[in-house]
């Protein structure tokens, strides 16, 4: 089990080595900004879908462009490309889930352009009759689009062969963590999140071949150990969680039973309907998929949400992990800390900023799990 976990680290630890192996192989390569690209269309085409989740790398390029108050990953992501670093992709697409992501897309074009360029404006309400229709209509630009760049027709057959691929991932990594919540201490807290992130930048191929040998190979669930406090960790809405962060929770005796994570439940918990027409399938993916602070969806409540997971997991507490400067979550977090109260849910608000001070976190964590142990 170790050794393949440790090809989805190698995966991760080197996040473009694997695109750039496919684009000399003489495939096409199109990044991705977090969230909810519908990356089937992009499979489809016959060309891979990486999830652009930034680098640790220090930002200075960027920073002729961009105010300092942009998110982490919106810079680290331009750094990249200004460094060179993206030049094997084909192509870029961009959803519309916040400012930040919607202004730099006209920055990047104009800075550092590549051969195929994509906006998505996603719809905010998704409680509108019309929503169904306009999202539609922009899955449709994305698949006409790629076909007039790739000259290659996505036919009904190839999205529906794609959307099988992508529900095969989805259900294994369901699996995964179904293993984990029978025995959080089965998996690192940094495994399963390098298992999800390397789903995100390798073929789907490729990554249901690893994720099936290792659970194959992974062990019955036992008897957690009683000192260790179940944890639910939420935020990190469109980047990869900090290992080093997850390794602290662990290292203070907590263990991670359940997540709210973009790198986590929120990539992979809701299928496609394999019955539907392809494209409306993947609309009502959208439309009914986990709830999110960049849209609005009174059917769909982040705090119900949370809490639901909460009690999936039967866990003690939860931390919240978000990233300084990103608004959308930062807008919700008050409700969501007035319901987790309500209910006599113990949190923890940790505002992460690379480069990260884990002494400071490493405090705090540590009087959480005291106050948890009470």
């Amino acid at each position: 089990m170790k050794d393949v976990i440790g090809e989805f680290a190698i995966v991760v630890q080197n996040p473009l080595q694997r695109a750039r192996r496919w684009k000399e192989a003489g495939k096409g390569v199109i990044g991705c900004f977090p969230m909810y690209v519908p990356e089937e269309i992009i499979h489809a085409s016959g060309m891979l879908p990486i999830t652009l989740l930034g680098t640790e790398e220090p930002v200075s390029l960027a920073y002729k462009h961009l105010q300092t108050y942009i998110c982490h990953l919106v810079q680290s992501n331009f750094e990249l490309s200004l460094a060179g670093k993206l030049d094997f992709l084909d192509g870029i697409v961009f959803p519309g889930i916040c400012d930040s992501v919607t202004c730099i897309s006209d920055i990047w074009r104009r800075h550092h352009p590549y051969p195929f360029h994509h906006n998505i404006v996603v719809p905010e309400r998704m409680d509108s009759l019309s929503s169904k229709h306009y999202l539609m209509e922009e899955f449709t630009g994305l698949k006409t689009h790629l076909e007039e760049f790739s000259s290659n027709k996505i036919s009904v057959r190839s999205l529906r062969e794609s959307i099988a691929i992508y529900n095969g991932d989805r259900a294994l990594l369901s699996r995964l963590y179904q293993l984990r919540r029978a025995d959080p201490s089965l998996f690192r807290a940094r495994d399963v999140a390098t298992i999800v992130m390397a789903s995100m930048l390798m073929p789907k191929e490729e990554h249901i071949e690893l994720l099936s040998q290792l659970l194959k190979c992974a062990p019955q669930a036992g008897q957690q150990a009683n000192s260790k406090v179940k944890i639910v960790v939420s935020g990190y809405l469109c980047e990869g969680p900090e290992l080093e962060v997850l390794d602290l929770i662990e290292g203070v005796g907590g263990v991670i039973a359940d997540d709210d994570l973009y790198v986590g439940t929120r990539y992979f918990s809701t299928l496609v309907d394999e019955m539907l027409p392809p494209l409306e399938a993947l609309v009502e993916r959208y439309i009914k998929d986990v709830p999110c602070p960049t849209k609005y969806n009174p059917a769909r409540d982040w705090a119900d949400y949370l809490l639901s997971i909460v009690r999936r997991s039967e866990a003690k507490g939860v931390i919240i992990m978000m990233m300084k400067y990103c608004e959308p979550p930062g807008f919700d977090y008050p409700y969501l800390k007035a319901r987790l109260t309500a209910k006599g849910i113990p949190h923890l608000f940790l505002e992460i900023e690379p480069p990260l001070s884990l002494e400071r976190i490493k405090t705090r964590l540590q009087a959480f799990m005291e106050i948890l142990r009470r």
